[in-house]
């Protein structure tokens, strides 16, 4: 009895000390480390309290489609006057007309995303989905070009998300009146949403149904962001704040067991307290980290683009992050913006200097052209370029996947926007793959973990875990006492 106390003591102490070094056993296809410290200890959700690290996708330009994603459902329109061309959701349904549109949405709805697209993403150590989606799924008016039906596709991915492990944010991508005139917001235009109450309601009323989805389906779904990217420049702060505290008591007379995300409208870190309220609970804020939609940005050599990440990001790690977490919601592993329609249909870049009050092209070289590595066909990419996306996503993921709550990739997966598909980046090699950490549950009223999928899920993690670890020299120190 006293060498078997002797050989377990041994075994505890490698166990504990390769536990306490997550870099000793980190994943070989990736530099980020497997786990790290809950940013914010959750209240009143032991669900919440369990979550580790969000490594997310979004699943953009489903339910809220944008030009830049699938570029097709708009050059079928092919006019040669610019101003005849749909340039969102809304133009687009309101050209097509109703029974057209949501004929021709209807089958977007139903190809784009997969339950094999998931079944990947969770196999390259994705655990989380952010679902974007606009106002009118759950609020339209007869006025409105806008179509609807897409509540039971939603509900399939969220079945689908159920049965490969994944959690789910739902996040309310476009308010009536549009909260930043962007396309994606389904309506570019002068943003109007604050400018009435009616459009006030509307949203709170579409985070309340998608609250009710949340506890519809609540093995699937652990997030709400009650809405993305409300435009700061048109609007007082205290408004948006307002607004915010109004959708955070739905939220929370419905469920607690969610996590409340709003938005950072663009304000700098050093800002953001004045977004938030003390009595919130589980809640994270989101920001968006680009660095291609800025004139001086752009203009960066490489280097410069991957100094620049930890530039970008040093007042958010900053940020007091002991009552709100903080989640990176949006980027990708574009320095350019050459890519079609990135800047709106109509529009050009301001890498060739052809985008409106751009006067002359921005790119870093003597000869800016959107061709070769700055094309949209990912086969023309040099390996020199293919490094460089590796490196500029590693110095990004050694950040957001390290210090902060999560982030989630813009987006999971496009027709010819290479640096913007996360599939292809991972398929590729410039994305880095983790072992899976998204384990389907059993049916079983415990949910347990299936035999199944535990050994599914233990063959894709590293060989030398710190659990091998312990059982090896265990087994090493019973022979030796």
């Amino acid at each position: 009895m006293l060498r078997f106390c002797q050989a377990v003591t041994l075994a505890l102490s490698v166990f504990s000390v390769a536990h306490a070094s997550p870099g000793l056993f980190s994943v070989e296809e990736s530099s980020s480390t497997e786990t790290i410290e809950d940013i914010t200890e959750p209240t009143g959700s032991s669900r919440l309290s369990d979550i580790d690290i969000i490594r997310g996708v979004n699943l953009g330009g489903v339910f809220l489609i944008e030009p830049f994603i699938r570029p097709s459902l708009f050059d079928q329109f092919n006019s040669s006057i610019p101003s005849d061309m749909p340039v969102d959701e809304w133009t687009f349904t309101e050209k097509l007309g109703k029974e057209e549109a949501l004929r021709q949405l209807e089958d977007h709805w139903d190809t784009f995303v997969t339950k094999e697209h998931l079944e990947t993403l969770a196999e390259s150590g994705i655990n989380w989905i952010r679902i974007p989606i606009g106002y009118w799924a759950f609020n339209l008016t007869d006025d409105e070009p806008f179509v609807n039906g897409q509540v039971p596709y939603i509900e399939r991915i969220l079945g689908w998300a159920q049965e490969t492990g994944l959690k789910v944010e739902l996040d309310l991508h476009g308010a009536p009146g549009s909260q930043n005139g962007y396309d994606n917001s389904g309506h570019r235009v002068t943003p109007e949403w604050l400018h009435s109450r009616t459009n006030v309601d509307r949203t709170l009323d579409a985070v309340r149904k998608m609250t009710q989805l949340a506890v519809d389906w609540e093995d699937a779904v652990y997030g709400i962001q009650i809405l993305n990217e409300p435009s700061r420049w048109k609007w007082p702060v205290s408004d948006i704040l307002e607004f915010y505290n109004e959708a955070y008591d739905i939220v929370r007379s419905m469920t607690n067991d969610v996590y409340f995300v709003i938005h950072d409208t663009f304000l700098g870190p050093n800002e953001w307290s004045t977004l938030v309220s003390s009595n919130w609970t589980n809640a994270l804020m989101d920001t968006h980290i680009y660095q291609m939609f800025d004139n001086y940005i752009i203009t960066l050599n490489e280097t410069a683009h991957i100094d620049m990440v930890a530039t970008m990001a040093e007042n958010v790690t900053r940020f007091d992050r002991s009552s709100i977490g903080v989640v990176v919601g949006e980027f990708s592993a574009a320095t350019h913006d050459c890519t079609k329609y990135i800047n709106g249909l109509g529009r050009g870049s301001r890498w060739e200097g052809t985008l409106e009050y751009v006067d002359h092209p921005l790119c870093p070289f003597e000869n800016c052209t959107c061709t070769g590595d700055y094309g949209s066909d990912y086969t023309g990419f040099s390996d020199h370029y293919k490094r460089f996306l590796r490196r500029y996503i590693d110095s990004q993921l050694s950040i957001y996947d390290r210090e902060l709550a999560g982030w989630f990739y813009w987006n999971f997966r496009t027709e010819s926007a290479p640096e913007w598909d996360y599939m292809l980046g991972v398929e590729q090699g410039w994305i880095p793959k983790f072992s899976r950490t998204a384990i389907p549950m059993t049916s079983d009223e415990e949910s347990e973990i299936s035999a199944t999928d535990l050994v599914s899920s233990a063959s894709l993690l590293p060989t030398f875990t710190p659990y091998v670890i312990f059982t090896s020299v265990l087994a090493f120190a019973l022979v030796l006492f």
